[in-house]
């Protein structure tokens, strides 16, 4: 036992310095320890969920990397009041973008091979998880979801066809999932030129390639080749399947656009697809036409520097032809090409976006004297592909690296103007009431946007 009486002050205090010195050390080497062991728990967990791409914070760069950065063309940077989300992920252009009818999923294609599969309910949040792969041995060029929103149809650069890639979860059981192709199921190679345009029926009836050779071929679920059709445009510019698959949609060089039907027996045996009516009007070739979800509505741009809207909701077996409901003009479409320019209409058709090089305008397919401004640059290089999700909410665009996510404000104006148009119809009260809410609910949203 030390007798602390007969130790001198000195001493006493260098040896408290000296305890309280070791008791700091230690508690130090214990956080960091602990703090060591949080963060490895940490990796682990990020491991295991769904990539996520956050590129918020730059890179901090060398000397030598800051000086070739110098030669680099920089993204320019575009802010408009209808953004919602930049999705950022892949190395080189996104050729192709599309939402699945589920609502809940979105994939892009880029030229670095890579698939990546967004989920829609983050575009919301400042971070958006996702899903990214490569694809093995070619390069995919265009994209659709299958009806059941779990497989995707393809076309693919070297093989020039169509391939199908199931949605499957990783067997070493992550909780993530990836795309498989399906091996058994092989489409040949019919194509002289590259694939233009895709489309898988929604009723899963028959699948759809359409190339610049002129041609369209029709494929079963097999892959085997059911028809393959010559539309007589002169030139091709644009070839789609109608949402809900009975109507394929074709414009080319001609100024009337001509629809198909594929018709099949009661057994669900493909016989043979046949024009079945025209949309006419256009002074000049037709660079881009699509319907709505329900085929009820299509909208053409044309050369000639006019789109117009077309009521197809007739009986053609009849002799019934479509007529135009409304028209207008974009100066951009006039004389442009078909390369340059990119169409898609909004499930219930109340919006269309035109694309013209690296520019997009939305117009509000009610009202043809509702003039929104375009969005100049909302891509640095021509863009690509539109798509619309499926409840018409959002417009996606691509082009460059980046996808670039939009609220649909136009969508918002024609449902106004319709349910307007609609209500002095209407006699039951409990009717007029919900018109009215609805109606309510469309403006104040636009009073958010519209100022």
């Amino acid at each position: 036992m030390i007798d602390i009486d007969s130790v001198s002050l000195p001493i006493l205090i260098g040896g408290l310095v000296g305890f309280v010195t070791v008791m700091g050390v230690a508690i130090i080497y214990v956080a960091k320890k602990e703090q060591q062991g949080e963060q490895e728990e940490v990796d682990v967990v990020m491991d295991e969920v769904t990539e996520t791409i956050i590129s918020e914070e730059p890179v901090k760069k060398n000397k030598h990397q800051r000086t070739n950065d110098q030669w680099k063309a920089k993204e320019p940077t575009f802010v408009h009041p209808w953004n919602v989300s930049v999705l950022k992920g892949h190395k080189k252009e996104v050729t192709d973008v599309a939402f699945a009818s589920d609502g809940k999923k979105f994939v892009s294609i880029s030229g670095d091979r890579s698939v990546i599969l967004w989920d829609v309910r983050d575009f919301e949040n400042k971070e958006h998880k996702c899903i990214r792969q490569t694809v093995e041995y070619d390069t995919p060029t265009r994209v659709v979801f299958a009806p059941d929103c779990k497989s995707v149809v393809f076309s693919v650069k070297r093989e020039n066809k169509i391939c199908v890639y199931k949605l499957v979860k990783k067997t070493e059981g992550s909780g993530s999932h990836h795309f498989v192709h399906i091996d058994n199921l092989e489409f040949e190679r019919v194509h002289q030129v590259d694939i233009q345009n895709i489309g898988i029926a929604g009723n899963a009836k028959y699948l759809m390639s359409a190339a610049l050779d002129n041609k369209i071929c029709l494929y079963d679920l097999r892959g085997q080749l059911l028809q393959s059709i010559d539309a007589k445009v002169s030139s091709l510019y644009d070839c789609r399947l109608s949402p809900d698959g009975r109507f394929i949609i074709v414009s080319g060089f001609t100024p009337d656009v001509f629809v198909f039907e594929p018709i099949f027996t009661r057994d669900g045996t493909f016989q043979s697809a046949k024009k079945v009516f025209s949309l006419s009007g256009h002074q000049s070739g037709v660079l881009a036409a699509a319907f709505n979800n329900s085929s009820t509505r299509a909208v053409t741009v044309s050369r000639d520097g006019k789109w117009r809207i077309f009521d197809t909701d007739i009986r053609y077996e009849a002799g019934q032809d479509s007529k135009i409901l409304r028209e207008g003009s974009w100066a951009p479409l006039h004389a442009a090409t078909s390369e340059h320019v990119r169409l898609e209409m909004s499930p219930s058709g109340d919006s269309f976006a035109v694309s013209f090089k690296t520019d997009l305008k939305v117009f509000a397919s009610e009202d043809e004297t509702k003039d929104y401004p375009e969005l100049k640059d909302i891509c640095s290089t021509t863009i690509s592909s539109i798509a619309y999700s499926s409840d018409g909410k959002y417009i996606a665009t691509c082009g460059d690296k980046y996808v670039r996510v939009i609220r649909n404000v136009p969508e918002w104006h024609s449902r106004v103007v319709k349910l307007n148009r609609e209500l002095p119809e209407i006699t039951q009260e409990g009717a007029r009431r919900r018109i009215k809410e609805q109606i309510d609910e469309a403006q104040e949203l636009l009073k958010q946007f519209e100022k």
